[in-house]
Parts: structure tokens; sequence; C-alpha cells
């Protein structure tokens, strides 16, 4: 009985030995997989002049940049990555965030009285201060995702001055 007892408890501690062994090996795949997919895109923003809530939008497809900035459309599908980041004026911010290498666009505005919209004028003009990734603009309207549209891979810098 006792040899028994013995053998299944050598056999507890091997199956016990195997998962930590599987659950470390997942863990470790885990954890250093998505660092090495991962590029980093630091976002410098300047020419801010008012304190708002920054309403950020990292696009990686041309439709829903477009039917958000170019149609107005205000939806959370097809932003790849958003933010809201309280920020009082400065000269310059730098945001940072680890996204995978691919084509992306920035969208963003700076909600100053806190309505979550882009405040326009009877003539369509915003009222507050506005951006796009290569500091694209368009011509009487918002920049296309073509205009806008960067390559991410590895470290990239936008540079993106607010109007």
């Amino acid at each position: 009985m006792a040899t028994r007892r013995s053998a299944t408890h050598t056999n507890l501690k091997v199956i016990l030995m195997k998962t930590y062994f599987l659950h470390g090996l997942l863990f470790f795949i885990l954890t250093f997989s998505n660092s090495s997919l991962a590029a980093e895109l630091i976002i410098n923003l300047s020419n801010q002049e008012k304190a708002g809530t920054l309403m950020l939008a990292i696009y990686n497809n041309a439709e829903a940049f477009e039917g958000s900035v170019v149609k107005e459309k205000r939806s959370e599908i097809g932003v790849f990555k958003g933010l809201e980041l309280y920020l009082e004026p400065q000269d310059s911010t730098q945001l940072s965030t680890e996204i995978p290498d691919g084509e992306y666009a920035i969208a963003f505005f700076i909600d100053a009285n806190g309505n979550k919209k882009l405040d326009k004028n009877f003539l369509g003009i915003p009222k507050e201060q506005y951006g796009f990734s290569n500091n694209a603009m368009g011509t009487l309207s918002a920049p296309t995702f073509k205009q806008a549209k960067f390559n991410l891979a590895g470290k990239t810098i936008q540079n993106i001055k607010l109007k």
C-alpha cells in the first residue's frame, strides 16, 4: 500500500511540475512576444492655447478615419487606439504608446468645454484646436486618410502642431 501511495504521489508531482512549466512558458511567450511585435509611437503636440481634454484617435482603416473625420460621425468603431487626457496649455506635450507596425493616421482635438465634440462656428470652422498626423490639411475640409497616413516601423515620431 505504501508503494501505491508513493507512486501516486510521484505522478502528482510530475503533473504539477509540467503544469507549472507550461504556465511559465505561456507567461514568457505572452509577455515577450507582444513587446517584440509592438513599435513605439511618440506624438509631440505643440501650440496648445487653452486647457481641455485631448480627444485623440489612432486609425488603421481609411473608411473609419474618413467616416469620423470627414463625415463627422462620432464612433469608436474603427479606432485602433484612443486616448482622452486632460491637458493644461503647454509649449509642447509628448505622448507615447506601443502599437504593432503598420499604417496609421491620427486625428485629435482639444475639447475645451467638455462636450466631447469639436465645436464649430456658423461657417463650419472649428472653434477648438485640432490636428492630424503629418500636419495634414484638406482643402476647406478635413484631410483624407491618404494625406494623414504614416508608416509605423520601430520607433516613430509624429510632430503635430495644433491649429
